[in-house]
């Protein structure tokens, strides 16, 4: 009985996360191995971070979410500087976030990432001055 009422929460907070074809795009660059606020490489694609930042959908760790933030779900994987994740514009995929020092944002940055057809793969990633 004591495991059913800890399987429920956690069945519960499954439902709410995104499914199908989302939900694994979203596991897929959360898995890459890029650090945003940390790695520092290629060259960022011309206008995409404003194109996803007007059309993209954001996702982010809490399950509640706020400021049309979605829940990203549960996922196996997940850099840990990442903050915030947004999808879109096709076939683009942003993750935001940075290092930590005690609580507090040392840097921050952004990783591009693109969907070539043959799965997901990271481009570029800076640190914001």
């Amino acid at each position: 009985m004591r495991a059913f009422g800890l399987l429920l929460p956690l069945a519960l907070l499954t439902a709410c996360g995104p499914t199908g074809q989302r939900r694994i795009d979203l596991c897929a660059v959360q898995a890459l191995p890029a650090r945003p606020g940390v790695d520092r490489f290629g060259a960022p694609p011309p206008g995409v971070e404003r194109q996803a930042q007007r059309q993209g959908e954001v996702y982010g760790p809490g399950v509640f979410g706020g400021y049309n933030i979605r829940w990203w779900g549960l996922c196996g994987r997940k850099a840990d500087t990442t903050d915030m994740l947004l999808i879109g514009p096709v076939p683009w995929a942003l993750t935001k976030g940075g290092a930590r020092a005690r609580g507090r944002q040392v840097s921050y940055g952004t990783c591009y990432h693109r969907d070539d057809g043959d799965g997901w793969k990271t481009i570029a990633c800076r640190i914001n001055p």
